[in-house]
């Protein structure tokens, strides 16, 4: 699988981010997508009919801070990672998700 970002499906939901930011988001997730799990999300696309759905829900605070859930559906097995405290910088809060992500997955094998 040569682009696994087009084999994943993706719904985003914005609430107080601009359009710019928006963007460096998306970048950033496909970026971690090629990155920290590209070979965990490959093997399970591998399979036939296999499914791979990432929903994220991200807002900016009235203290000018970013809070997040993100649910991750790897072929029926659900991954929810919520930030319990506010992040200053969205590309921490992001990083952060995936790695939490790494980490399930990784541990369930």
């Amino acid at each position: 699988m040569d682009n696994i970002n087009k084999a994943i499906n993706y719904n985003y939901k914005f609430d107080g981010i601009t359009e710019v930011l928006k963007n460096d988001i998306i970048d950033l997730v496909n970026k971690n997508i090629n990155g920290k799990v590209n070979g965990y999300l490959k093997k399970i696309l591998e399979k036939k009919d296999s499914k791979v759905h990432i929903d994220m829900d991200i807002k900016k605070n009235k203290q000018e801070k970013y809070e997040s859930s993100f649910r991750f559906d790897l072929d029926g097995k659900i991954i929810v990672y919520k930030n319990s405290v506010p992040f200053k910088n969205i590309n921490d809060l992001i990083n952060h998700a995936f790695d939490h992500l790494k980490r399930e997955i990784s541990d369930s094998k």
